[in-house]
């Protein structure tokens, strides 16, 4: 597609309203992998004002899309989605008909790549989880860690507590750390300051960083004043402060053994200040943070947690009945959960060749966990990422070439969970599902 068609299709399908001019230049460049620097010298436009707009941009177009998207994810989210959607344009007239018969939904969805917008027919509720994590943000200076491995569905509650935020009148500051330059995360001062900065723009507050900002105090105390005397007490109703990808911070461990603890003193801060109390922090990451800190300095040990489940049969077939499948009763539904662990994404991806491809539910349960079957994308992701990990792999091998759970040293058990290869028994790991079991054995030589 060229960029003038990728724009009309932005506008169109995802925005529903016309893009700005320095919109136009973002998203166009971006298209044509253009840097930020490289966009500024050719618009005229200020680097800083170009990269505030991108934000703003990526964020938007990921609510609309119901999946995460950053200047670097793009080209390959859009790609993938307008070719999807363009071969359900595209089907055959008799694949179109059978749709419409009573056991075919006549909803057309596009290929589950991402999270689920807050409003989706097939985001299915998963208490008690669900209904912990909405009063967690409501409680006056609470504090919520929401943990699962890749594609679990943690996105897509995050979007569900926005739109609770909203409907309450609360404020809304949504971080994500996969969105930071790393030259940000180089220095405490630094990330610092951006947070501030992100966190007064997210509450539509003009930054005022270099006003409230004292060196000689320390950057911990600044970013605490930062907060107390600027944003909590300049933005009028209590404030939810969303931390996303908090794992990301693994691989700078001084900057996590600063940051961390400076959340839990604010959280602390609630028990005897009430402007504190107007804080409600949330922590999401898909691992164990095993970054070392004193057990009275750490915030995965305080607050509200909770840890997002697979699907149950009976969410499975409540999903199905949302897919307009009929033909998934019960029995097929024990089937699924034996071979997909519950695993969302997973029985997603399998729904959706069903109702949007009329593929049988005998043929996909057959090649599932084959090279050629629905998942081969997906499994060959995976064995990249394995191969680039020697520890890993072995560690994996291990894992899925015996029925009983393996005994892993920590870090390496919290990053396979944290990929989402293995649950976690104690100190031991199992396989998540039985498709991840299949292919690597046969994938690794086992």
């Amino acid at each position: 597609m060229s960029p003038d068609e990728v724009l009309s299709a932005i506008e169109e399908r995802f925005l529903r309203r016309s893009l700005t001019p320095a919109e136009r230049i973002v998203l166009g460049q971006t298209w044509n992998q253009r840097t930020y620097d490289q966009m500024a010298q050719q618009s005229g436009y200020g680097d800083a004002h170009l990269k505030d707009t991108g934000y703003k941009l990526w964020r938007e177009i990921s609510q609309a899309l119901g999946q995460r998207v950053t200047k670097k994810s793009l080209l390959f989210v859009l790609q993938d989605y307008l070719q999807s959607s363009a071969s359900i344009s595209s089907r055959p007239s008799k694949t179109k008909s059978r749709a419409l018969t009573p056991d075919r939904s006549p909803v057309q969805y596009p290929y589950p790549a991402g999270p689920l917008p807050y409003n989706s027919r097939l985001y299915i509720h998963r208490p008690p989880n669900e209904e912990i994590a909405h009063a967690a943000i409501q409680q006056p200076g609470g504090l919520l860690r929401i943990k699962a491995p890749q594609k679990m569905g943690k996105t897509s509650l995050v979007f569900q507590l926005i739109q609770t935020a909203k409907k309450q009148g609360l404020g809304l500051a949504y971080i994500d750390l996969q969105a930071v330059d790393s030259v940000v995360l180089s220095e405490l001062s630094t990330f610092l300051k951006w947070l501030c900065s992100r966190t007064s723009q997210e509450l539509q507050l003009q930054p005022k960083i270099d006003e409230y900002w004292e060196p000689l105090m320390g950057h911990k105390v600044s970013s605490e004043i930062y907060f107390q005397e600027y944003i909590l007490k300049q933005h009028e109703a209590p404030v939810v402060l969303i931390i996303s990808a908090a794992e990301d911070l693994i691989e700078h461990v001084n900057l996590a053994q600063d940051f961390f603890p400076l959340l839990r003193a604010w959280h602390e801060k609630a028990k005897w200040s009430s402007i504190w109390r107007n804080l409600r922090i949330v922590i999401v990451h898909s691992t164990e943070i095993y970054v070392p800190l004193k057990i009275s300095q750490s915030p995965f040990n305080i607050g509200q947690s909770i840890k997002l489940p697979g699907f149950t049969v009976n969410q499975i077939y409540e999903l199905a009945s949302r897919y307009g499948l009929g033909e998934i009763d019960q029995l097929r539904a024990e089937r699924l959960l034996d071979l997909t662990g519950g695993h969302p994404y997973l029985i997603n991806i399998f729904f959706y060749y069903l109702a949007m491809q009329g593929l049988a539910f005998a043929d996909l349960m057959n090649a599932a966990s084959t090279p050629s079957g629905i998942y081969g994308t997906h499994l060959r992701q995976y064995l990249a990422l394995l191969n680039q990990e020697s520890d890993l792999v072995t560690a994996f091998q291990q894992v899925i070439s015996t029925p009983e759970p393996v005994e892993l040293d920590a870090i390496t058990l919290y990053r396979l969970e944290s990929l989402g290869l293995v649950n976690i028994q104690g100190y031991r790991a199992v396989p998540s599902c039985q498709i991840y079991r299949l292919y690597f054995q046969q994938q690794l030589g086992i």
